[in-house]
């Protein structure tokens, strides 16, 4: 659960540092950046989450109806009991599917849900922020049956889903905060009150022997199964919604998650959630209009008992790009469970750890997580090509906590017109790894008739076509048969193609690809930038990658193989 981060309800966040500049010709250093500035440049308003206290009873807390926690006598409680208006919180009902082994008894039935929504708003908004019993403030929101006031300028929002965590609730210490904090920056967050105590009463504080989990595992799996069904009917709801449909943009829609609100997002995804203590796994289902999820501190299970069956095996083929902001001292989402999970991602994926930091989020740590969450969402949602391409060069944030990137790798955009998406290979009994912009060449290695025993690694990059007007041609050779080496090399240096070219034991192919020189080891802003590697002709044949993986370079580094530096500058 995300611990509080203001104080007495106002913002208590400086001004950390300007976000980077727009691009350059110029090559720029992006390994380490300046943290964003809080808050974002928008004022921020509400829906109408307006609420009867009068209602509780005696001894009775609204965080049990926000939670959605049951009463001793089993009567249940949820945050529409409390609002005012039956439409507060854009309450509905959402079906549940009649699948026993995702619902177990909850199958075929349905079940209410509201959520906030807050977005960036005008300076002249004149409602008034509406006051909590703890002091804090919901701020203004819209009342009975007022429509929302969005800021001018900016054509449709983008949309943030966002997910709490366990037992969490968008109104509560913290989430609130880090909610309108979001908005800000100008996205429209949609959060659910997932009221995950009517399903099952698991505290995360017990989930570390993993036993509360075991004793109600039916429940404990429709929980989490339940929870990707409310952030897709609060999606539905937004894009359909007389309010909101002509404000947001359908094409751009990210997701937040914090704890087990992070697992939801992979489960949106259609990762595959453990089903059985023997630990099978199903889909729970997949929302093709989400863009890119972060998972802060995400809930990927224990080590006896993984979030997405047997050795996380659920995510297997899972391209959501995916973003995991991890704790190295968080025993409840064990860094170990995440790194396990998101090393079997097949697009764009990141983990970055945050040394000593548990399981919650402190005022110290929201620079990073904030400057983290927003460069990778502006890229991966936003579209913006610098975001994008300073993201996959970013290594950590300047001050604050003590952050780092573990495993990172930015798949490119897809290809359109003369651009080319340049796709690794690897042979496993030939020990050799091989790059193709072509795509018949392609073609053929993925059918494996002619050249058998090729497959892909899942890493790529982006250049131009050889034959467009765009940036210098790269040569291609392969070593001489007899001579050289049976592998291939590629060059955009004129100088050292010309070289190469005049020994006999390189054979010249062809202009491969197009890309832009780096210049001294730097790329532009909104390029991304091509590492080569060297095997230092380990068993017996030299071979060369080309990639855009830090991580990925520095496990090569520590099998023996020879960073050369950066070769290309290419497309995001």
């Amino acid at each position: 659960m995300l611990r509080r981060a203001v104080t007495g309800g106002a913002m208590v966040i400086a001004f950390w540092g300007a976000t980077p500049g727009a691009a350059s010709a110029q090559a720029v250093d992006y390994s380490v950046v300046s943290p964003v500035a809080a808050p974002g440049p928008h004022p921020v308003a509400c829906n109408d989450v307006g609420q009867d206290f009068s209602r509780l009873r005696a001894g009775e807390s609204p965080d049990a109806y926000w939670e959605g926690d049951s009463r001793a006598d089993g009567t249940g409680r949820y945050v529409t009991d409390l609002f005012v208006l039956p439409t507060g919180g854009h309450a509905q009902t959402v079906a549940v599917p009649d699948d026993r082994e995702l619902y177990g008894r909850y199958r075929g039935g349905s079940y209410a849900l509201a959520q906030l929504v807050c977005y960036p708003t005008t300076a002249a908004n004149p409602r008034a922020d509406y006051l909590l019993p703890d002091g804090r403030v919901v701020p203004r929101m819209q009342r009975a049956g007022e429509a929302p006031i969005l800021a001018d300028g900016q054509g449709r929002w983008p949309v943030l889903l966002f997910s709490h965590g366990l037992s969490g609730s968008p109104l509560g210490d913290g989430y609130l905060d880090f909610v309108v904090l979001l908005a800000s920056y100008g996205y429209v967050v949609a959060a659910p009150f997932h009221g995950d105590r009517r399903f099952a009463d698991v505290r995360f504080e017990e989930l570390g022997d993993v036993i509360g989990a075991i004793l109600g595992f039916d429940k404990f799996v429709a929980m989490q199964a339940v929870r990707p069904l409310g952030l897709v009917a609060s999606l539905d709801l937004l894009l359909a919604h007389p309010h909101w449909r002509d404000a947001v943009d359908a094409g751009r829609i990210g997701g937040f998650g914090a704890s087990l609100g992070g697992e939801a997002m992979l489960l949106l995804g259609g990762a595959g959630l453990t089903t059985s203590i023997g630990q099978s796994s199903k889909r729970v289902l997949i929302e093709p209009r989400l863009k890119a999820a972060v998972g802060y501190v995400p809930y990927f299970g224990q080590p006896i008992l993984p979030a997405f069956g047997r050795d996380q095996r659920g995510v297997d083929g899972v391209s959501l790009p995916y973003l995991a902001i991890g704790g190295t001292a968080d025993v409840v989402a064990p860094l170990a469970e995440i790194e396990d999970a998101m090393v079997r991602l097949a697009g764009t994926r990141q983990i970055v750890a945050l040394r000593g930091v548990e399981h919650g989020l402190e005022l110290r740590d929201l620079p990073d997580v904030l400057t983290w969450t927003l460069g990778f969402l502006d890229g991966q949602v936003r579209g913006d090509a610098v975001a994008r391409a300073r993201f996959a060069r970013m290594h950590s944030v300047a001050g604050g906590s003590d952050d780092a990137t573990t495993l990172d790798y930015s798949a490119p955009s897809p290809a359109s017109g003369a651009e080319r998406t340049v796709i690794e290979y690897r042979n496993d009994a030939l020990d050799h790894y091989f790059v193709t912009a072509e795509p018949a060449e392609a073609a053929m290695l993925d059918a494996g008739i002619v050249v058998p025993g090729w497959k892909r690694t899942g890493f790529e990059f982006k250049a131009w076509s050889a034959s467009s007007s765009h940036d210098l041609p790269t040569c291609r050779f392969f070593g001489t048969p007899g001579l050289g080496p049976n592998s291939h090399f590629y060059t955009i240096d004129p100088d050292e193609c010309a070289k190469v070219r005049r020994n006999p034991d390189w054979t010249f192919e062809e202009l491969a690809f197009s890309a832009a020189p780096p210049q001294a080891e730097s790329c532009a802003a909104d390029r991304m930038t091509v590492t080569r590697l060297y095997n230092n002709g380990q068993g017996g044949q030299a071979n060369h990658r080309y990639l855009t993986s830090r991580s990925e370079s520095a496990a090569l580094r520590e099998q023996g193989w020879i960073v050369e530096g950066a070769v290309f500058c290419t497309l995001p």
